[in-house]
């Protein structure tokens, strides 16, 4: 991923909107303030073009997208135990629910 370029002069209304600029600006167009390369997140400046986020920015998105796995295959879980529940109680309860939904296509009929 490449790095973004953006204004630090704090200011600035592309420092404050967060404006984002192409590599071949040197120079903010709004101040006139010599571009860098940002964090897209935090907006610090970075030593390097080779990276769109810092180390520490980095390191958050990881752990979120980490967090958002582990949500997932507990709510994978969860609903596979609560499919085979209402499984369970549909062939229990298979009599009384054809009867309702004879019940119901009655209704539905008039």
């Amino acid at each position: 991923m490449k790095a973004c370029k953006g204004c630090v002069n704090r200011e600035c209304k592309s420092f404050k909107h967060k404006t984002h600029y192409k590599d071949e600006y040197e120079y903010c167009p709004i101040c006139g303030e010599k571009l860098e390369y940002v964090c897209a997140d935090c907006w610090k400046v970075m030593d390097h073009s080779t990276e769109k986020y810092c180390v520490s920015c980095a390191a958050k998105r990881e752990q979120k997208k980490e967090n958002i796995k582990e949500n997932i295959k507990d709510w994978g879980t969860l609903a596979v135990s609560a499919a085979s529940a209402v499984g369970g109680l549909a062939v229990k309860n298979k009599d009384k629910i054809a009867a309702a939904g004879k019940a119901a296509m009655k209704i539905i009929k008039k």
